[in-house]
């Protein structure tokens, strides 16, 4: 197996999306795809060794820590493999060099890349008791940003919103820090307000939402 000069990635994202993607990967959300699982894991700043992937950063492929020694090998592989080809595909670019270590970091066609993959895994939990209050999403986008508002109503309706207006879509369960990430995503924040509220007159909505409160009440 050839030794590989240890690559360290350097971080360009915010903050905000930087915490979803390491919430990301500590709960596999993204399991499926070990590319995508590469991407989010350059995008986190991670070190890439002739051992595979450095201390503190295995939780990212949490499958070789259970797997026999051959199984690692192979795996060793893939990871090498897909960081070559995020680097064809022009997703990670090479910065600097220091102390022997090459430095890459997300192209600005990356970035995108792992904002979309960050967005595609966002889930409202469901909690054991729901505190009877709801989560009232109000926004008023303008037109120039358009793009983002279809955005914004395509993922709330995805992470299972009921729309009593064009402009207001609710929730019976917590979700600020979804919707903040959501403004950080799609670059809205001066336009979207949530608000917790304690009635619901919506008939309509008490009932979409009849199933998804059995058992929480």
């Amino acid at each position: 197996m050839p030794r590989h000069i240890p690559i360290q990635f350097s971080s360009v994202i915010e903050p905000t999306l930087l915490e979803r993607l390491q919430t990301m990967i500590n709960k596999g959300d993204k399991a499926r795809s070990m590319l995508d699982a590469t991407l989010a894991f350059a995008a986190l700043g991670g070190l890439l060794t002739c051992a595979a992937v450095a201390p503190g950063a295995v939780h990212a492929y949490a499958r070789m820590k259970r797997a026999s020694r051959v199984a690692k090998k192979e795996e060793y592989k893939r990871i090498w493999r897909n960081f070559y080809e995020l680097k064809k595909r022009g997703d990670l670019v090479f910065e600097r060099e220091r102390d022997g270590i090459h430095i890459y970091q997300l192209s600005e066609k990356g970035i995108k890349k792992v904002r979309k993959l960050a967005g595609q895994c966002l889930a409202i939990e469901k909690p054991k008791r729901w505190d009877k209050k709801w989560r009232l999403v109000l926004f008023d986008i303008p037109e120039s940003h358009k793009y983002q508002r279809d955005l914004l109503q395509k993922k709330l309706r995805e992470m299972g919103f009921y729309p009593c207006q064009k402009s207001a879509w609710i929730h019976p369960f917590p979700c600020s820090e979804l919707i903040e990430f959501l403004k950080n995503l799609y670059n809205i924040k001066p336009f979207v307000k949530l608000f917790l509220v304690d009635e619901m007159s919506d008939g309509k909505a008490i009932y979409y939402f009849r199933f998804l409160l059995k058992g929480s009440i």
